[in-house]
C-alpha cells in the first residue's frame, strides 16, 4: 500500500527549474517555471518566506518583472533589509554565470509612485549594491555575501520627444529630468 504524504513532506518538496519567473502572477514568461503566492504559478510560495522551495545552484536564468519595488524593507523575523534577503535567495538558487533579467519602475518616473503597494524606489546605483567589488570599494561588505555583475542597465519606454535626440542628450535627460522613461531594464550575472 502506498503511504500518503504528510503536509510537512509537501512543504519541503524542492524544485530544480532551469528557468525561473519570480513573481510571475498570471503572466508567466513562456518556457519558464513560475513561482508566486497567487495567480497561476507552477510553484505557489510566499516570496518573502525564505528559503524558497528551490534547490541551491540549479537555476540558469531568472525573470523578474515589476516585483522588486514591492520588497519590504523590514519584517520582524528578518535580520536585515528585505532587498538583501531577497537577493541572497536569488544568489542561493542560481548557478554561477546565471542571467537575471529585471524590469521595474524607474525611481524618476511617476509610475514608481502611483501604486500604493510600491515600497522601494530603485535607482541605477542601487544595483551596484549587489556587486561585491563595488561594495568593497565603498566599505559596504557587511551588507551581503551575494555577488552579481551589473551587465546592462537601460531604459524602456523613453518619451518620444527625447527618443529622437542624441544618445548623450537621452542619458542626460534620464539622469536629470522626471518621466523620461517609465521603467528600467536590468541584466545581472551571478558570479
Amino acid at each position: 500500500m502506498k503511504a500518503l504524504h504528510s503536509v510537512e513532506e509537501e512543504l519541503v518538496k524542492l524544485y530544480a527549474p532551469k528557468k525561473l519567473d519570480i513573481a510571475c502572477g498570471n503572466n508567466k514568461r513562456p518556457g519558464f517555471t513560475g513561482i508566486d503566492i497567487g495567480g497561476e504559478p507552477d510553484i505557489t510560495h510566499d516570496l518573502f518566506r525564505f528559503p524558497w522551495p528551490i534547490k541551491a545552484g540549479c537555476v540558469n536564468e531568472v525573470n523578474i518583472s515589476h516585483f522588486i519595488e514591492h520588497i519590504p524593507h523590514h519584517r520582524p523575523d528578518w535580520p536585515k533589509d528585505g532587498w538583501f534577503m531577497f537577493w541572497e535567495e536569488v544568489y542561493r538558487i542560481t548557478r554561477p554565470r546565471a542571467l537575471i533579467h529585471v524590469v521595474h519602475p524607474y525611481v524618476k518616473s511617476d509610475r514608481a509612485f502611483w501604486d500604493p503597494t510600491h515600497v522601494r524606489f530603485v535607482h541605477e546605483t542601487t544595483w551596484y549594491y549587489l556587486d561585491a567589488g563595488w561594495r568593497e570599494a565603498n566599505g559596504l561588505q557587511h551588507y551581503t555575501d551575494a555577488d552579481f555583475e551589473v551587465v546592462v542597465i537601460s531604459g524602456a519606454g523613453i518619451a518620444d520627444d527625447i527618443a529622437t535626440r542624441t544618445q548623450e542628450h537621452q542619458n542626460y535627460a534620464r539622469a536629470h529630468y522626471w518621466n523620461v522613461i517609465p521603467d528600467l531594464i536590468v541584466e545581472l550575472k551571478r558570479r
